[in-house]
């Protein structure tokens, strides 16, 4: 890195560190929340899933297999150093490539020692309820064949997450509707809880599931588990050990977001966020460091959900992108780039002034010490920390001077 380059840095967080002590942020409490910052990695962005109205189109050098994936995702945390977990999809990632009914959990043994090697971990398991056999629901049913192969998936899956994971199922289900009339809904929601039970009673006890919920998709009339209320119902249903995820991508226009994740905080309910962006529906973009981002990130922070050294006490955090035409691994590095950036931005927001100007019910003022965060450069803050832990300042940079993306678009 060019000399003139380093001291750029150095003065630009001495001026920052100088601004900043000022109002009662001490940035080496900052810097150590970001070095320790963490989100897995979604397996299925590296594959060949996506494409839609492209006719399947894939980036060049997709990953063919789950192994790939996971060396796809090692040079990613590589890079950035902070993402040591990948999430998988089991009905998308079993190493045996076996049949969908017949995969089994052992199978992932391989799997796990593959990823040790390559200084990662398995994350979160997700089943994989939306495959061929679910048009008409899945643990919704009407069909208790189709509700008890699905039960059956649900179970491998717990077993996956014990024994190789780090103990969470994350559960998206396309049960739905595409007209009035079409189902009964009670019999649905009945049908989807009494499933679920099944799968929370003889899951190991050490796994912990968390309802994804979404407002539409397959389902256009209505969707079985279609927001936060619906999720949350479910999970009080099964027990203490399940809980809900929020994806960004997930919920109607203008929604407040931020505002659903303290709620869900302060009910002291397990669980998760899916981050992406959206700019018509569940577009599943790669992240990008916005002014809502940094809204919830706030808000995760000030509900004691992110940054906690007992890890069990932080909220899980997963990318959850796949769209069709970009670089991937480009997406994914941007993506943890904005992460990082919004979570500095929370972490450097003025609280003592904050709390003040809300006692006084001073609007304007407490809407501009937010601002004040939002709209501070932090990159000086992120590139010390890199220096530090002696990663490279600028993600895409490295990577594409690393040689891999032509290495793999050769060799696949």
């Amino acid at each position: 890195m060019p000399e003139k380059k380093e001291e750029w840095i150095s003065k630009q967080y001495d001026i920052l560190e100088k601004e900043l002590g000022e109002k009662g942020v001490e940035l080496e409490k900052v810097k150590k929340k970001l070095k320790e910052f963490t989100v897995e990695v979604p397996s299925w962005i590296f594959g060949e899933f996506g494409g839609g109205r492209f006719g399947g189109h894939v980036p060049p050098g997709a990953a063919r297999t789950i192994f790939e994936k996971l060396d796809d995702a090692a040079i990613v945390h590589q890079i950035t150093g902070a993402t040591p977990n990948v999430s998988i999809h089991v009905g998308w990632d079993d190493p045996d490539e076996n049949p969908f009914d017949e995969i089994q959990s052992g199978s992932f043994r391989r799997l796990n020692f593959h990823a040790h090697k390559l200084n990662l971990k398995i994350g979160s398991v997700s089943p994989t309820y939306f495959l061929e056999g679910t048009h008409f629901g899945s643990l919704s049913a009407l069909d208790p064949t189709t509700r008890q192969r699905f039960i059956d998936h649900g179970l491998v899956a717990a077993e996956i997450a014990e024994n190789f994971g780090t103990g969470f199922i994350t559960l998206w289900f396309p049960d739905g509707s595409l007209y009035p009339g079409q189902v009964n809904m009670h019999v649905a929601i009945r049908n989807l809880k009494n499933s679920l039970k099944e799968i929370y009673e003889q899951a190991p006890n050490a796994v912990k599931m968390l309802i994804e919920y979404k407002l539409f998709e397959p389902g256009t009339y209505h969707t079985v588990i279609s927001d936060l209320a619906g999720a949350m119902d479910v999970a009080r249903s099964l027990g203490d050990r399940a809980g809900v995820l929020i994806d960004l991508g997930h919920h109607p226009f203008g929604v407040n977001v931020e505002y659903i994740a303290t709620r869900v905080m302060e009910s002291g309910m397990l669980a998760g966020v899916h981050f992406n962006s959206r700019y018509a529906a569940d577009d599943d973009h790669a992240v990008e460091p916005n002014m809502q981002l940094f809204r919830i990130f706030h808000e995760m922070v000030a509900g004691g959900v992110i940054g906690n050294e007992n890890p069990d006490e932080n909220w899980l955090r997963v990318l959850d992108q796949c769209s069709g035409l970009e670089n991937r691994i480009h997406a994914v590095l941007h993506s943890v780039d904005s992460l990082m950036i919004s979570h500095a931005k929370a972490l450097i927001v003025d609280e003592d002034s904050l709390a003040r100007h809300q006692k006084k019910n001073e609007i304007i003022l407490a809407n501009r010490t937010l601002l004040d965060a939002f709209l501070t450069d932090v990159r000086p803050i992120l590139y010390q920390v890199r220096l530090e832990k002696g990663l490279p300042l600028d993600f895409i940079d490295a990577y594409d001077k690393s040689g891999y993306q032509e290495k793999i678009e050769k060799e696949r």
